[in-house]
């Protein structure tokens, strides 16, 4: 009797699992997914017009034939001596081996989920892989293998759908030959002429980005099922989960399964009470616009919109987008206290480092790590609720990101939440748009959380579809009041103190906010003064936001002053806030501290009676003569000016009739990347990429300062997280004496030799 066929070894000890038990835990995992979940999967697959039990035989049939490459002599070799290398890659191997009688377009669907379950499908990397000339097929025992899928189909999904078809054993008389390297890359340039006939690119890449997800997910629970069972040396086990599992029995036997995609997270007991304050308004298509002021009852009130599109489009997650390069811990904070702080991931937007090949989407060289790895549930989305960035709602739709499919997948599934768009100034600006568009053709839902909006952009969404719901506009009272001062800003700040104020004061830059913070703590002696700015690892940035939080709670005075990339929601309610010339949007975000609600954000007050004055926005300029005076928000004022929410709208028309919409190539390099494609270093990493987000001077990378470095932070991935911060990228390129590169198995260290502080950030490089 031959030996049997092999997808597993622990590293280091003769511990193995049979490939038939890989594969059987693998389809265990997805009958237990569609009983809990089938509501979801079926409206889902519903909305792309394909019927729930041909996307169930996908799914089963991708599962069943996914390692199926495995089953050759030099693979089976090489798993032993622990030795493979994506020369030997099993996904490519494949490919001779995946097919069934399924349909032709289902059937194509089925081989490229099998080819593209470890890597992202783009051109350029399935047209360099240095693959062996040829293997050696294991054909008695694949046949053998094939003829178990009745029998697990019966076991495991016969009451969940009805199977019409089988896998087909009708390999190519190329694989014997020594050619098999080159038929390989003609087997793949035939699946991208198939998929370009296929039409609908959203509709593929809707039903192929939730699939590969699943795909993905049942994989990899399967592998940690096997890397975490207690097993001796010596052992070679089939099916782990397969003891205490079957069609009438939904545990998952003796071994825990990751919860990668937990129970329905909008419909969690916590979340109960945030249901109740929905005032029935629908969104129609799925597509919702909510103007609501800040505050307090805010956050509740997007929940409660969010929780109601959730169930009425059977939606399990919640995505909620920041707009800039670096995600809301602040929201987060707010998040964790609905769903709980374990059920809460943030995650901010990939480094702009170009010189990591992982970054571009190449996979490692072996598949040891397959399954073992947790640190990846934040940035593919798997959490039931994750606080992310416009980078990734962006450039999910496009390869612009190492697991970008898998992204797209599991947004797919979520009720995703922008919260604010860019300033229409910004290059950001159009893509988010056109991001939103491409949503709406995948039937993705989604909500536009803002506060005021210009008339004429408000008429541009609800034509786009999206339903109004707007908690501001109908009101006309004042919200507080803006003056004007030129090059007295320190003066002002401490006459400020001296009244009592609680004072916020947004900065241009984190080198400006550390100036400013410094000659405050030195005039104004036992004045509580807060640093806050871009250039703090993400643990000091943790640390200060639990700090700026409780800040709400205190009658003052304090002063908190913040630099660089600022989350607008973040500051808490206070009397002043100081801010520079800028744009109407940037302006309108920096007021929210100064509006006052109650809990109830439908209904907006003016002040609340306890407040020791008018809430006051004061815009400080210089006395430049070349400052530009060119908004409407930029008055010179002998007097305050009551703001009302129509003066907002005004001016926000004025900004917005300035930076008209023009569509960026975005749906075109969408249309491309279906299925295959750009890879993302084209599409994000090179020096002029196919999607401009963010200008060059504005892109971030990840580095950890130097000084807080230790070798023990690879073994301790999340630990290596928290040391991280994001700094311009230019400075990499302009002073690249203070970094310094160190390789690991995942990606490319960047170290900073900046001096860091924990209450003043890091220092900042000279003309930096």
């Amino acid at each position: 009797m031959p030996f049997p066929l092999l997808a597993k070894k622990r590293a280091g000890v003769d511990v193995y699992q049979t490939l038939a038990g890989h594969t059987e835990d693998a389809l265990i995992v997805l009958s237990r997914y569609l009983r809990e979940h089938r509501p979801a999967v079926q409206r889902l697959v519903d909305e792309q017009n394909l019927p729930f039990t041909d996307f169930c035989q996908i799914l089963f049939f991708a599962l069943f034939l996914h390692d199926i490459g495995k089953a050759t002599r030099e693979f089976q070799e090489r798993l032993v001596k622990e030795e493979l290398s994506r020369e030997l890659s099993h996904t490519f191997f494949s490919l001779p081996l995946v097919e069934t009688d399924l349909p032709p377009e289902y059937n194509l669907l089925v081989r490229i989920l099998v080819l593209t379950h470890h890597t992202q499908p783009f051109n350029h990397l399935y047209s360099s892989f240095e693959l062996l000339p040829r293997v050696n097929y294991l054909t008695e025992q694949i046949k053998d293998y094939l003829q178990n899928y009745r029998d697990l189909y019966n076991r495991y999904f016969k009451d969940i759908f009805p199977l019409s078809a089988r896998p087909v054993f009708r390999p190519p008389a190329w694989i014997t030959g020594a050619g098999s390297r080159d038929k390989l890359q003609e087997e793949v340039a035939r699946l991208q002429q198939g998929v370009e006939l296929w039409g609908n690119a959203a509709r593929t890449k809707a039903l192929y980005c939730f699939a590969i997800t699943l795909l993905k997910y049942c994989d990899s629970q399967s592998s940690r099922a096997f890397h975490r069972a207690r097993l001796a040396g010596g052992t070679v086990c089939g099916s782990l989960l397969g003891n205490g599992v079957n069609a009438q029995d939904r545990s998952s036997g003796p071994y825990h399964l990751e919860p990668a995609f937990d129970r329905l997270a909008l419909n969690r007991p916590p979340f109960a009470a945030v249901k109740d304050k929905a005032t029935g308004t629908s969104a129609g298509g799925g597509f919702l616009l909510l103007l609501a002021p800040p505050g307090s009852g805010r956050l509740t009130l997007a929940l409660a919109r969010a929780t109601s599109l959730g169930r009425e489009r059977c939606r399990e997650k919640l995505v909620w987008i920041c707009p800039g390069q670096i995600a809301s811990g602040f929201t987060r904070r707010r998040l964790a206290r609905f769903f709980g702080a374990e059920q809460v991931a943030l995650v901010h937007a990939a480094s702009y480092y170009g010189n990591d090949p992982h970054s571009w989407g190449l996979p490692p060289e072996t598949s040891r790590f397959n399954g073992t790895a947790i640190n990846s549930r934040e940035s593919i989305f798997a959490c039931p609720v994750t606080v992310a960035t416009l980078d990734h709602l962006v450039f999910s739709l496009v390869h612009g990101l190492r697991q970008a499919d898998y992204i797209l997948g599991n947004l797919m599934q979520a009720v995703v939440v922008i919260d604010g768009l860019p300033e229409p100034a910004s290059p950001a600006f159009p893509y988010a748009l056109d991001a939103l568009a491409l949503l709406r053709k995948m039937k993705v839902p989604h909500l536009i959380l803002d506060t005021v909006m210009a008339p004429a952009l408000k008429k541009y969404l609800e034509g786009a579809g999206y339903v109004v719901d707007d908690h501001v506009s109908g009101h006309n009272g004042p919200l507080f009041e803006l003056i004007r001062c030129r090059d007295k800003q320190p003066e002002l700040i401490r006459e400020y103190y001296r009244l009592g104020f609680r004072q916020v004061v947004h900065a241009p830059s984190a080198r400006k906010a550390r100036q400013i913070a410094r000659q405050l703590k030195s005039a104004l002696p036992g004045c509580p003064v807060f640093l806050y700015h871009s250039l703090f690892t993400h643990e000091d940035r943790e640390r200060l936001e639990r700090e700026i939080m409780s800040l709400g709670e205190k009658p003052g005075p304090w002063l908190l002053i913040t630099g660089g990339d600022i989350d607008p929601a973040g500051p808490p309610p206070c009397d002043v806030v100081h801010t520079g010339s800028a744009g109407p949007t940037i302006l309108l975000r920096h007021s929210y501290p100064l509006w006052r609600t109650d809990t109830d954000p439908t209904r907006l007050e003016s002040r609340n009676s306890d407040s020791p004055g008018p809430g006051v926005l004061v815009l400080h300029s210089s006395s430049s003569r070349n400052e530009p005076e060119s908004h409407s928000f930029n008055p010179t004022l002998t007097q305050p000016l009551s703001v009302t929410p129509g003066y907002l709208e005004a001016i926000l028309e004025e900004e917005y009739s300035r930076n008209k919409h023009i569509p960026t190539n975005l749906e075109e390099i969408f249309r491309a990347c279906t299925l295959f494609g750009y890879s993302p270093r084209e599409v994000r990493y090179a020096a002029s990429p196919l999607v401009n987000l963010w200008p060059r001077r504005e892109r971030l990378i990840d580095v950890i300062p130097a000084e807080l470095w230790q070798e023990e932070l690879l073994a301790i991935p999340a630990a290596m997280g928290e040391r991280k911060m994001k700094v311009p990228a230019e400075w990499y390129s302009r002073h690249p004496q203070l970094f310094s590169i160190l390789d690991s198995l995942r990606e490319k260290i960047i170290l900073c030799h900046l001096a860091y502080d924990q209450e003043r950030g890091l220092e900042l490089p000279e003309n930096g």
